[in-house]
């Protein structure tokens, strides 16, 4: 009951976190990326970790893995540091997608 109750959580809060990231790809304005990296890092950061979110909430453990890759894939094409700030922030992203693989998989071990 615990994880079911903690999975539920899960994926309102993913839901919920894909609404401001999903900004960044349409609610800003400006010229658009500037060259393939940029493009690359929209790709997977907006776009890749969003849509890993959305899986999730069918199949848990594939999209949080889907959404946690494309977060790890787009800090490599950035390429660059930034203030602890940020990546406080990415992490607070990333906690949904950790809570429905561990969620979904205490989920099918216990039913065994």
């Amino acid at each position: 009951m615990f994880w079911t109750i903690l999975s539920w959580i899960a994926k309102i809060s993913a839901l919920a976190a894909i609404v401001p990231i999903l900004l960044i790809l349409f609610g800003e304005p400006g010229t658009g990326p500037a060259g393939l990296r940029d493009w690359l890092y929209l790709a997977f950061f907006p776009l890749g970790f969003s849509l890993g979110y959305l899986i999730a909430m069918r199949w848990p453990i594939v999209g949080g893995c889907i959404g946690l890759a494309c977060m790890a894939v787009s800090l490599l094409i950035v390429g660059r540091f930034f203030p602890i700030s940020v990546y406080v922030i990415w992490g607070i992203l990333c906690l949904p997608g950790i809570l429905l693989i561990t969620c979904e998989w205490k989920l099918r071990t216990s039913a065994r």
